[in-house]
Order: C-alpha cells, then structure tokens, then sequence
C-alpha cells in the first residue's frame, strides 16, 4: 500500500516549508507562489491531485509568506479538499479562485501578496523555478516510503504485465492495460506507457501501442505517480535469449558508470560525463544522441535532463544532494534498453524497482526465463 497518511503527509509538508524558507531567503524575504504540479505536490505533501492529468499547472496555488501557507484553488474544489484533509493541522489557510472568471487563480495571489514576489507563475515577480526544483531534489524520509511503496507497485504492475505475456497472442493494448490496472487500484498512473516489441522494438527507441501482437519480443516502460511522485522503469523480454544479449551487457557497462558517478560530493554534471564515458567505452561514443538519457526524477518524470555536452546548464555544477532519486535510462538501437530508480544516500544506491525475480544478466538477461518456464509447465 502507498503511504498515504496523516503523519507521512505532515512530515513531507514540514520538509517542504523548511525548504521553501531556505528558497524565500535566497529572494530576500519575497513571497514565494508555487503554481506547477510538480512544486504544487511537493510543497502540500501530495495533497493536491490534478483533475485533468496532463495540465502544467495545478488547480491548487500556493503562497508562502513569512512562513505561512495559503492554498489558491479553484472554487470547484474549495469544499472537497477541506473536506478531505486536516488542513488547519497542515497549517494551510484556503482563497476561493471562482471557475468562471479569468485570471482569477493569478488574481487572488495578486491580492495576497502583490507582484513583488518569486514564483514559477510566466510574468509574476522573480522567476524561481529553478530554486523550486533545486529545494525538493534533496528528498526526505517520508518521500521515500512513498516513493519505495510506488516503487513496488509500478514493478509489480510492469514484471506482472511482462511475465504473462504470450507471444503472438497479446497485442500491446492489451499489454498495457494490464499495467494501467494494476497501478490505478493502488491509487497510481502512468504518466508514461510504452509497449512494444519485435521489429518496432528493433526500430524505434519508442515503439508506442499500435495494436501489434508481440511474438519474439517484447519491452514495457513506464512512469508511474502517485501522490505527486514518480518512479520509472523499463523491463524486456525475449524468446531468444541471445537476441539482445551482447546489446543489454553493453547497456549494463553504461549503467554501472553511472551509478558509480551517483555519490554525494559528486556533481550532475560528473554523472552525465560517466554516461558519456560508458558510451565509449562499449564503442558507442555518439549513441547517447540517439535517444534521452534519465536522470533525477522525484516531482516530475524527470526533474530536469541533460547529456554529456550540457556544461553550459546551471544544473551542471549543481551538487548531488542526499536523498536525491535518480532514473537513467541508457539504451542501444536494436532494441537494448535499461531503467530503474534509484535513491541516493549518504554513501551508498539504493534501487526501488529492481526485484529478485527478474535478474537482469545472469542465466536469463532480459526475461526470457519467465518464457522458459511457462513452456516447461505446459509440456
């Protein structure tokens, strides 16, 4: 079950205010309006859930002044989430934006604290989306239960899919439905689903559903949230065992230079020279190009990525901090792909996704023993 209580949600909102008045001082003092989903979701604890899934930008504000939070929301919804949520224990107050008049969110915000402010808001005070994304990489404990637990589920979800694959029977809709199930009665989604396999697997580094039926092979990637957080992993399977062999063991050197570059003291930019690194050293130095490489994850599919040519980025000297959670996702053309999430502590990785049962490079590499095995049971 993804922790979803009172206590996990009071904790994610004490890190987060203490963040925000760290964020509020580097813009001496000014009131900070956080109107993202991303931002929004980190600095309520998840409390807010987008009605429409795919918007930028959350039905719920917030305002934060002088250490003090105030939710900006749509009038649709004033009732419900007060309803919902201790929000005097969380220490929120709550302005009514009406649905029906333009601009009402901005509006409002204007009336509270004026326009000398730093927000994430296009044309509001000070630009301080990149404060915002820099404050919440360092996640704290209660955001990594909730992170493990979704972690688990979205596994379960995408190995459950994979291993009850049926070459030539299934089509890729019917695949993925299987995942969208899984995780929406765990309370998740699939901010991101990919299935496909055989020739288009081979083809395209996203082979989108197109009602094919998968009969050699098969890959399944997804990004799936909940409570504003997100992990991502990719898992492939193989009737052919040796088919993508020699593919995934290069994948695997390229993963490993990264994980060795993800430490604290270390920078972001020292993960994507790593990756760089990893490119050549399987004799693939431009293959990085071909495809996006991950990086951090936690309040968005990726917090922000870059490649090993982006020195000119602010995030390329920006420190790895404690607590920050990571998804690579190197990969090859001809159908080689690796991705799970990882924290990272003080001094050591930590994979959410990874499970015993689906070992990545010993004896079966990319699934094909769950094919192997259901053959045996049925002769």
């Amino acid at each position: 079950m993804i922790p979803n209580t009172g206590e996990v949600r009071r904790r994610r909102v004490e890190h987060a205010r203490a963040r925000l008045a760290d964020v509020a001082e580097h813009f001496s003092g000014r009131p900070l309006v956080l109107s993202s989903t991303g931002a929004v979701a980190w600095a309520t604890g998840g409390l807010s859930t987008p009605i429409d899934r795919a918007t930028a930008q959350d039905p719920l504000w917030v305002v934060f002044r002088d250490g003090e939070s105030t939710l900006v929301t749509s009038s649709v919804e004033v009732e419900r989430i007060a309803g919902d949520f201790p929000l005097e224990e969380l220490g929120f107050d709550v302005v009514a934006a009406p649905w029906y008049e333009g601009d009402a969110h901005l509006r409002r915000v204007v009336e509270l604290v004026g326009e000398d402010c730093a927000s994430d808001v296009a044309g509001l005070g000070l630009d301080a989306g990149f404060e915002f994304t820099r404050a919440r990489l360092g996640l704290c404990g209660a955001e990594h239960e909730v992170m493990g637990a979704l972690a688990r589920v979205a596994t379960d979800a995408v190995e459950g899919a994979v291993g009850r694959w049926r070459p030539g029977e299934q089509s890729d809709h019917v695949i993925a439905a299987q995942v969208v199930e899984r995780l929406e009665v765990a309370g998740a989604d699939a901010v991101c689903l990919i299935v496909g396999g055989d020739e288009r697997l081979a083809r395209y580094r996203h082979p989108i559903m197109c009602d094919d039926v998968p009969a050699e092979s098969l890959m399944v990637v997804v990004v799936a949230r909940a409570l504003g957080l997100h992990v991502a992993l990719t898992r492939l399977a193989s009737v052919d065992e040796n088919a993508t062999r020699a593919l995934m063991e290069k994948c695997e050197i390229v993963n490993e230079r990264v994980r060795e570059a993800l430490r604290v003291g270390a920078t972001w930019g020292d993960a994507y020279e790593a990756l760089g690194q990893g490119y050549r050293d399987v004799g693939q130095p431009e293959a990085w190009r071909e495809h996006f490489q991950g990086g951090p994850i936690g309040y968005a599919q990726r917090e922000f990525e870059l490649s090993p040519q982006s020195q000119e980025s602010p995030w390329w000297n920006e420190p790895i901090a404690v607590g920050s959670a990571v998804a690579f996702n190197p990969s090859l053309a001809g159908g080689a792909k690796i991705e799970d999430t990882y924290l990272v502590g003080g001094d050591s990785l930590t994979c959410v996704t990874r499970s015993e049962r689906w070992p990545r490079l010993r004896g079966d590499q990319s699934g094909t023993a769950v094919l192997k095995a259901r053959e045996k049971r049925a002769i």
